[in-house]
């Protein structure tokens, strides 16, 4: 009996050295993020995931807004207290230029960044720089074009076979758009008016390597072909009509769940939208983006992003953990959940073999659309140190062209050339 009594205390001060031995071993990353309201539950479940799966790593996420991020983090990184992590888009490389991040691939061995390039091809390369890899997409925005069958109906074409090509979409548009009495467009068939996105299907680029290319002759062709439905259908008209759409065009007031258009380019999370704010009868389809000869199928332009680690972060190593299994790689099944609550798509073929996200594809059939366009692209990158500047002027670009203001389509875009070239020269 004296023998037990002499052995609880020390189990007790084995099972105390124990416990402060694991809480000294435990970490907290701090995670910067802009997902408010109705992401604010996605954040914290992949946390929630994350830190079940890692049991020694911590995350306190902070919300920091988009419009100053950038002022917040370099005033951190200045003082020395930068997060771990932070969530950003467009803007990875301008950080990599100006030595505010961590270079991933320097925190990886070998071994561990060829697999997450092969476990991530071709996606990784948007944001690559200067021989480093700077980020990892969590995920990524495709793009579709989407239509209204029981428009095409109305009007006599087949619902089941939409345009593929930039020829039947222009006939298309011009079949489904109708009129008032007072010859004002009271549905519009189509209006093209991401200039972006447009050129990169049309055959264009808007980099070569570290040049800019915004007036590439595709990049023409394609603000030629905006410009054209401007003069088709009255700049005049246009206006008068997107002005007469609702200021607040989210849920059962977009524009294409409100039926004001028959056929619209749109991302994969359009799907849930209407899934949630579309009348009962609402049908319609989704394709791959419209290309003309020589341009590009399964056409996707991918921005730098998502993840960083910036420069001075006091867990990078850790951090990058948080980073690969937002990734998935290694932990599919939780990436699949994760990708079902945000209406994103997997970047990895074992992500979406998950039998949760194959009954989400069930659900949403036509998420498959936009999966196969994943599947089956090749895509461009945007990757330069000026991105969120040149994002900036290709849709300042796209106003002017649209409303057949400013010049040609390629005086426009020489400017828009010029005046990025000016802004990259200022970081040499």
């Amino acid at each position: 009996m004296k023998r037990i009594s002499l052995l609880v205390p020390i189990l007790l001060v084995l099972l105390l050295a124990t416990t402060v031995v694991a809480a000294a071993e435990e970490v907290t990353i701090t995670l910067w993020h802009g997902w408010t309201g109705a992401w604010t539950h996605v954040i914290d479940e992949v946390i929630e995931m994350f830190e079940e799966a890692h049991p020694g790593i911590k995350v306190n996420a902070l919300v920091v807004p988009y419009d100053e991020r950038d002022t917040k983090l370099m005033a951190a990184i200045a003082a020395g207290d930068p997060p771990d992590i932070i969530y950003t888009m467009g803007n990875v490389i301008s950080y990599a230029a100006r030595g505010a991040i961590i270079p991933i691939d320097e925190l990886m061995t070998e071994d561990e960044l060829r697999e997450y390039k092969e476990y991530q091809y071709p996606l990784w390369t948007a944001n690559e720089y200067a021989g480093h890899l700077w980020s990892f997409h969590g995920f990524v925005d495709v793009m579709g074009l989407y239509y209204n069958k029981n428009h095409f109906r109305e009007v006599g074409l087949d619902p089941d076979s939409p345009p593929t090509d930039i020829a039947t979409l222009d006939l298309y548009a011009e079949k489904l758009t109708k009129y008032n009495q007072a010859r004002q467009i009271e549905r519009a068939g189509f209006l093209p008016d991401d200039l972006y996105q447009w050129a990169n299907v049309f055959g264009g680029q808007w980099l070569d390597g570290e040049e800019i290319t915004a007036n590439h002759p595709k990049n023409v062709e394609a603000a030629e072909w905006i410009a054209s439905y401007s003069k088709k259908y009255d700049v005049r008209r246009i206006v008068a009509f997107n002005s007469s759409l609702a200021t607040e065009r989210s849920q059962a007031l977009d524009p294409f769940i409100s039926e004001k258009f028959s056929m619209q380019l749109m991302g994969q999370w359009k799907v849930l939208d209407i899934a949630r704010y579309a009348a009962d009868d609402f049908d319609y389809g989704v394709v791959p983006l419209p290309a003309p000869p020589g341009g590009r199928k399964n056409a996707m332009i991918v921005p730098s992003g998502y993840g960083l680690i910036p420069k001075g972060a006091k867990h990078p190593r850790e951090a990058l953990q948080y980073l690969l299994f937002w990734v998935g790689k290694g932990f599919e099944e939780q990436r699949a959940k994760i990708f079902t609550m945000g209406g994103w798509f997997p970047l990895a073929d074992k992500v979406t073999e998950e039998p949760i996200y194959q009954d989400y594809i069930r659900q949403y059939p036509q998420l498959g659309v936009f999966s196969e366009i994943l599947r089956n692209t090749e895509p461009t990158g945007f990757a330069t140190p000026v991105e969120l500047f040149y994002l900036d002027r290709i849709n300042n670009a796209r106003d002017r062209i649209r409303l057949l203001q400013g010049g040609t389509p390629q005086s426009i875009l020489d400017q828009v050339d010029r005046e990025v070239e000016a802004e990259l020269a200022k970081l040499k």
